[in-house]
């Protein structure tokens, strides 16, 4: 308030100055100008800060939103083991039939032709969950001496196609046309060993 009639005075002392319209003018203009400086100054300031902080907002809007949609997704499968995101579900239903080719998968069409194991038995059924979600992954595998075709049906009618190797009292398996392969723990093993015996004495493959 001080300033704004120390301003005025001085506009009312210009008056008794005897001095011409125009540099009563100019003189007006000049000191206009140089108060606004400080305030075009500030607004710079703050026009800069908005956008600052605008800027700000917008980064870290973002960054959370990719954090959301891209870490939930990378914890949950590396949350799974290697087998459960193979096998996810239970085991409804299997078929076997020997392998003719590793690049070949037997089981594509007509289930119910000669050679083709139908099996829905509890026992094997558990016997091949368990393998599946105990295998662990190898680099190196010995020659197979019996290879088989493995179609397996999981509830909700997912299926999943395998090849199965043996090599004396080892189990190999993977899926068909993925470069993993798993060998299966020891006790499953004997089992899916012993029970392939079985059937082959009663199936001709």
């Amino acid at each position: 308030m001080k300033k704004s009639f120390e301003l005025e005075d001085s506009f009312r002392s210009l008056n008794h100055i005897p001095r011409s319209q125009t540099q009563k003018r100019k003189t007006y203009i000049h000191i206009m100008q140089t108060s606004k400086p400080k305030k075009q100054f500030h607004n710079l300031f703050g026009n800069w800060t908005g956008v600052f902080l605008t800027f700000s907002m917008v980064l870290f809007c973002s960054v959370f939103l990719y954090s959301q949609i891209i870490n939930p997704v990378h914890s949950q499968q590396s949350a799974m083991k290697p087998a459960e995101l193979v096998a996810a579900g239970e085991v409804v239903l299997t078929y076997l039939a020997k392998s003719d080719s590793d690049h070949y998968f037997s089981l594509n069409s007509n289930l119910t032709r000669k050679g083709v194991v139908i099996i829905e038995d509890p026992a094997w059924r558990k016997t091949i969950q368990e393998a599946l979600n105990s295998r662990t992954v190898v680099s190196q595998v010995p020659a197979a001496e019996q290879e088989f075709d493995l179609l397996i049906v999981f509830e909700g009618s997912k299926s999943a196609k395998y090849k199965l190797s043996i090599s004396g009292d080892e189990v190999f398996i993977k899926q068909f046309s993925d470069k993993e392969i798993y060998k299966i723990a020891a006790n499953q093993a004997s089992l899916i060993i012993n029970s392939i015996k079985d059937m082959e004495k009663q199936v001709h493959f």
